[in-house]
């Protein structure tokens, strides 16, 4: 089965997430070996954006797995995280 990663971010205050990336941000095979974050965890994502180099860091909120014919698709919500607990990372 493969398994495509898309990330999204969630602004302190915000009601809305945004996208990082592409549609799919990480492609993992069979064969392949890939980490999927857990709820609670801590990610620091770096991205480009239209040429400009972005970082979203902060903690997952929610995870979505949607299996179709072979593929999963999983997206995952980081929530932005106060600087004081990226200090106890």
């Amino acid at each position: 089965m493969k398994y495509g990663i898309d990330y999204q971010f969630l602004p302190k205050g915000a009601t809305k997430p945004e996208e990082i990336g592409t549609t799919v941000d990480v492609e993992i095979t069979e064969q392949g070996f890939g980490l999927i974050p857990a709820v609670g965890d801590y990610v620091d994502v770096p991205s480009e954006r239209m040429g400009d180099r972005a970082t979203f860091r902060g903690r997952v909120r929610r995870r979505l797995f949607r299996y179709l014919l072979g593929y999963c698709h999983v997206s995952i919500l980081i929530e932005e995280a106060d600087e004081v607990e990226w200090a106890k990372v």
